[in-house]
């Protein structure tokens, strides 16, 4: 089979290589963990918007969006798109007998009904990342605001849709630090609840002022998401800017716990539990999106409105010790494949 992997929305040339010197997000980690594993039995091909010339790594050849439309070396005969659901139109109309599926990462608002008519044309089918991000989408594609777009477009079809967990890399499972009881880690981009992260941080050290936040950030977001200022610049707060992969790990190895107990930005799955699980620590969340359903261990669980019940945690914790925390065999990427499998009608 021809595989082809569809993302304009990343901005950067990621690969293998880039990955293992450079941050990136769960969403292009996880496309080059799958895009890797299919290229074994597979010829796969991935479209990025500001790629120049062609790279092969791990048999994947990296090639430019446009190029996708263009060439005329290969037909694909799956076409995966990332996120983008406007894309529909575009391949359809270039490779009319290619399966087509949408890769959806994040919780979408009710304007994709407005491509809800080119999903049913093209037999298109949605992948989700948890049951929680499936059951969000399928209320909109499929719920009672459909029936307006399906009146409207004369297409009555329910649109399909299933859900394959997002993988984890085994480089995260081997714990070789010694834990700083005082070190806590925040290691998600700032838009993700940084600033109310910080809010309730700060109600812990009015009680325990001996502990430290940790935070991939830079001095520049403390400017672009409104963050306590005074804080940021005081000794609790450490920024250590944008980190590669190994030193993620190093930092969520050393650490008491991942501390995300924000309740603004909910994860459709969130890489950011199962990494810190899968390095043998805790992660302190708030119960929404698919938290419930991706953390196994329900006592990393906290409601994240109320600072007294988050610093009330991480006390008990420091008391009473740190809830066990280990990897899911569910994010392994064999497990995985599995699903993909079965969904790309690949066996």
């Amino acid at each position: 089979m021809i595989i082809l992997f569809v993302d304009i929305t990343s901005s950067e040339n990621y690969d293998f290589k880039y990955m293992e010197s450079n941050p990136v997000g769960g969403t292009e980690s996880t496309v080059l963990r799958l895009a890797k594993e299919l290229a074994k039995t597979h010829h796969v091909f991935i479209s990025q918007l500001n790629r120049t010339e062609h790279y092969i790594e791990n048999n994947v050849k990296f090639i430019h969006d446009n190029e996708s439309v263009t060439q005329k070396k290969f037909t694909p005969d799956i076409i995966i798109i990332i996120r983008k659901y406007k894309l529909l139109k575009r391949y359809s109309l270039v490779y009319p007998d290619a399966k087509l599926y949408v890769w959806s990462h994040n919780f979408s608002n009710p304007e994709i009904l407005g491509r809800r008519h080119w999903m049913v044309k093209t037999k298109a089918k949605v992948i989700c990342v948890s049951q929680n991000h499936a059951d969000h989408i399928d209320k909109i594609l499929n719920g009672k605001l459909s029936w307006f777009f399906r009146l409207l477009a004369f297409k009555f079809k329910k649109i399909p849709m299933t859900y394959i967990h997002n993988t984890i890399e085994q480089d995260f499972s081997n714990r070789t630090r010694k834990i700083d009881p005082n070190k806590l880690f925040f290691f998600s981009t700032p838009n993700k609840g940084l600033r109310e992260t910080l809010e309730h941080f700060s109600a812990l050290l009015k009680k325990a002022p001996d502990y430290k936040l940790y935070i991939t950030a830079d001095e520049s977001s403390y400017k672009a998401y409104n963050l306590n200022k005074e804080l940021v610049n005081s000794d609790s707060v450490v920024l250590l800017g944008r980190i590669a992969k190994q030193d993620i790990i190093k930092h969520l190895q050393e650490s008491f716990c991942v501390f995300y107990p924000q309740h603004v930005y909910a994860e459709t799955f969130g890489l950011v539990y199962v990494e810190a699980n899968c390095a043998g620590t805790p992660v302190l969340a708030h119960n929404f999106g698919a938290a419930n359903e991706v953390i196994k261990n329900k006592e990393q669980l906290v409601d994240g409105t109320n600072s007294e019940d988050v610093v009330n945690k991480i006390l008990d914790w420091a008391e009473n010790g740190r809830p066990q925390v280990s990897c899911d065999e569910r994010f392994s990427i064999f497990y995985a494949m599995k699903k993909w499998n079965k969904v790309l009608n690949l066996t």
